[in-house]
């Protein structure tokens, strides 16, 4: 109720039925921010940072991720902490444009800091019923022009923020706090710290992959508002990894309109459906979905999407926006896009399942989520290193699933305790490859090495070694 009463002139025209269902479904964003030393406990943690929107007076909040870094001796002239350039990934919260937050992007978003050195922001971007469509997508389009156009209001406040975030960091690494408290540590200068605009990419769960693959569409004048072009611009010549988590694409359905398949278990309370339908409908319109902002699943991909988009997509089978995603995975394919797109299905697995708490998780839900994150991070590599990310996880991990049959990931090695993954992640192996090797060498854990072993002779010289995975989880330890 706190977020409600603290704007409550923005909440004075709605009806209390409103009012109260968004009190209800908003009671996870006040968990304060020192939960996430219990769910993200390898860090990094994310810092506050809030620049300049579109709208005078207002500011748009991000949480931001800064991997580990070494600084410089203080007492020689060097501002450079190694690395001092890094990558950066976009993501946005899931929540239907009306609830979630960051933080419980928080588990994803630090493992992608981590993994791939990057600094990661996650957006909280404005939500229903307080601020309709485009709201949400205008919020996005800043942080996306802050980082991407060095004449956007936000470009030099976002780097400056980053830096700043560093130089409090290294000072707390010089003296002690006794030396700190009693003014005997001088504050060490501005770090020299660079984004590397040609290494992006943008994340997002369920709504927050609507947003996601927003970022790389360019959409014509519709339904009363003008054309719309992506914030990356045509010429930016890189691939740009978009890693879609069962996105919604399609939102003029409201949520109890979308299709149950048989597999899914019985709604046990359809007050919970009217609250989603009725909150669904305060960020956009009966009208308004119609415009290919608010259901990116509409727009030509053939035209309007990026062309140097590189889209991994995965799909949850015990969700009902899984048939909406099948029906664009087919689109996108007759759009002529198709190897441009990775499409992973998981047929036994929930909404959301990726972002929920471990310990509400099974055991083998908790293994099929570690496999997504690893092909998340397999994806973003392979596509920043200029290589084609779909090809190269269909060869090298065996992942690819043809046609609309939906396969489980997790469930599939029935011959197979999970022991036997378990302690091939324990070698240092991604979850993905670990399953695959299984697969292929019906459980046996030493076949599995011999094989992971000499997949990996057979790389070309660009491609990551797998034993590389060892140095990496070591080096996450250490940090």
């Amino acid at each position: 109720m706190s977020e409600i009463w603290r704007n409550w002139d923005r909440f004075k025209g709605h009806s209390w039925s409103t009012i109260m269902k968004t009190a209800l479904v908003r009671l996870p964003r006040d968990v304060p921010m020192e939960t996430l030393r219990l769910t993200n406990p390898l860090g990094p943690q994310p810092f506050l940072l809030n620049i300049p929107s579109r709208q005078q007076g207002r500011s748009i909040a991000l949480y931001v991720f800064v991997p580990p870094v070494r600084f410089p001796d203080p007492k020689s002239t060097d501002r450079a902490p190694t690395p001092n350039t890094f990558p950066v990934v976009v993501d946005f919260h899931g929540g239907g444009f009306y609830l979630g937050s960051c933080l419980e992007q928080a588990p994803f978003c630090g493992r992608l800091s981590r993994e791939l050195s990057a600094i990661v922001i996650s957006v909280d971007y404005r939500m229903a019923p307080e601020h309709m469509f485009p709201a949400a997508i205008e919020d996005a389009d800043d942080v996306a022009n802050a980082l991407l156009n060095d004449t956007h209001a936000s470009f030099h406040e976002l780097r400056r923020g980053v830096a700043e975030y560093l130089q409090n960091l290294w000072y707390l690494k010089l003296g002690t706090e006794e030396e700190r408290k009693a003014d005997k540590v001088l504050y060490p200068p501005l770090p020299d710290i660079n984004l590397d605009v040609s290494r992006i990419a943008f994340s997002g769960a369920s709504s927050g992959g609507n947003i996601a693959l927003n970022m790389a569409l360019s959409v014509p004048a519709s339904l009363g508002l003008p054309e719309w072009p992506s914030p990356i611009p045509a010429d930016y010549g890189t691939p740009i990894p978009l890693l879609l988590l069962y996105p919604s694409l399609d939102l003029r359905q409201l949520p109890s309109q979308r299709f149950r398949h048989e597999r899914m278990p019985p709604v046990k309370e359809h007050k919970r459906l009217d609250i989603d339908d009725h909150l669904a409908a305060t960020y956009v319109s009966r009208e308004m979905a119609s415009h290919p902002r608010a259901s990116p699943g509409l727009v030509d991909t053939s035209v309007g999407l990026h062309k140097n988009a590189k889209m991994l997509l995965i799909l949850s089978g015990q969700d009902t926006l899984w048939e909406q995603s099948e029906i664009w995975t087919r689109k996108v394919i007759a759009e002529g896009r198709g190897n441009d797109m990775k499409t992973m299905r998981y047929e036994d697995r929930k909404h959301g399942w990726t972002t929920i708490p471990e310990i509400a998780l099974s055991s083998v839900e908790r293994k099929t989520r570690l496999e997504v994150l690893d092909e998340c991070i397999r994806f973003t590599k392979v596509t920043w290193q200029g290589r084609d990310p779909v090809a190269v996880m269909d060869r090298e991990f065996g992942t690819h699933i043809e046609g609309t049959r939906p396969v489980d990931h997790g469930t599939r090695h029935s011959g197979t305790d999970g022991h036997e993954l378990a302690e091939l992640i324990d070698m240092g192996f991604s979850a993905a490859c670990a399953q695959a090797a299984l697969d292929e060498n019906e459980g046996d854990v030493q076949k599995s090495v011999d094989w992971l072993v000499h997949k990996a002779d057979e790389e070309s010289p660009e491609s990551r070694d797998p034993s590389k995975d060892v140095e990496e989880v070591n080096s996450a330890g250490k940090a």
